[in-house]
């Protein structure tokens, strides 16, 4: 199959490319050494992504987001490749899973997230299942108004 990029993703990709040339391969030994991205860096990061407009580029337009379709997202994610996984994760838009926002969260944890106020994780692995879902032994069982959780997660995306 041959497949050729619209003008509007070539430069959408053009915009992804230099902002990683430019503001996150600097940081690459730094973050190698320090075998972390300071809250200082990510903060920066986050801010400079919000600016260039591909922040949250995978969320709908009408809540903020970028609107980007899967291919679209598909090749941004690509050409965010060309920098340490860490340094790109700052910029990873949030996860799809807030669009079943209902309600209340739509306000409390969907927007705020998507204009980079807040940050979302994902606490999906466990140490007996990995990232398998139908193997998570982790629950959570409602208890009056709370929840008890019974479980152990670790690599907890953002967190």
């Amino acid at each position: 199959m041959d497949y050729f990029p619209t003008e509007e993703q070539e430069m959408i990709i053009d915009t992804v490319r230099t902002f990683v040339q430019r503001e996150l391969v600097p940081h690459e030994d730094e973050v190698e050494q320090l075998d972390d991205v300071p809250s200082e860096l990510v903060e920066e990061i986050r801010q400079k992504a919000l600016k260039a407009g591909i922040y949250a580029a995978n969320m709908p337009e009408e809540l903020g987001g970028g609107g980007l379709d899967n291919l679209t997202m598909a090749m941004v994610d690509r050409a965010f490749g060309w920098t340490q996984y860490a340094l790109h994760y700052v910029v990873a838009r949030p996860s799809n899973i807030l669009q079943a926002c209902t309600g209340t969260q739509v306000e409390e944890y969907l927007l705020p997230t998507i204009r980079g106020e807040r940050v979302d994780c994902l606490a999906m692995s466990e140490p007996d299942a990995g990232s398998d879902v139908r193997g998570m032994a982790c629950r959570a069982v409602r208890d009056g108004d709370d929840y008890v959780i019974s479980g152990t997660k670790h690599f907890i995306s953002h967190a």
